[in-house]
């Protein structure tokens, strides 16, 4: 069963409890200067406001993280939640013109041409290599044929929370668009709490 984007907003929260059993750490730079990034688009009180839906430590976490930080695998989905919440009257769906926004800015004129040089097919091919840069546990393994990919990841527990799952539809349609082919990302379970990610251009 294929699911959209429509599919996994409308998905009811996790609960705190839940969210907290999930083991293992993650790269900060899956964050980075989310503060700051909060602060520029909705003032300089949005930082402390989304920070009182935090629970401890999260609550504490630096405003700007890197690639030398590491945090508690749930955190990205977690403040994620916390921002779209406090700031986007709670549709997870408006966060998408933002991340592409914010992954644009991060990477840089240089970066942006490498990337739309390359071609989606390509930068889909380094997701593995990525992917085992911020996450402690968990593999992803891609397939590219022609104009279409599929991401399958597995072995985490993380990978069965929906606000998870939507980011990494969010994040597979920013490629394409900063590769310079729009298109469509959906996904599917797969098997044993892994997901799927099919992407075509």
């Amino acid at each position: 069963m294929r699911l959209t984007v429509e599919d996994l907003a409308s998905v009811p929260r996790w609960d705190a409890a839940r969210i907290a059993t999930i083991p293992g750490r993650c790269r900060g730079d899956l964050l980075g200067p989310w503060g700051t990034n909060v602060a520029r688009r909705f003032g300089a009180g949005a930082v402390e406001r989304v920070r009182g839906r935090l629970a401890p430590p999260l609550d504490a976490l630096p405003t700007v993280l890197t690639a030398t930080d590491w945090v508690p695998a749930h955190a990205q989905v977690v403040i994620t939640e916390a921002i779209v919440d406090e700031l986007l009257g709670g549709d997870l769906r408006a966060l998408y013109p933002l991340l592409v926004e914010d992954t644009r800015a991060s990477l840089g004129r240089v970066e942006l041409a490498l990337v739309r040089t390359m071609g989606a097919g390509r930068v889909f091919k380094l997701a593995p290599r990525s992917f085992g840069k911020v996450f402690e546990r968990g593999t992803c393994e891609v397939t590219v044929t022609g104009r279409r990919a599929r991401l399958e990841f597995r072995g985490h527990p993380l990978f069965e929370h929906p606000s998870w799952r939507l980011l990494q539809l969010f994040a597979q349609r920013t490629m394409m668009d900063l590769a310079g082919t729009p298109g469509d990302a959906t996904g599917e379970a797969a098997g044993e709490g892994g997901f799927a990610v099919i992407a075509s251009w």
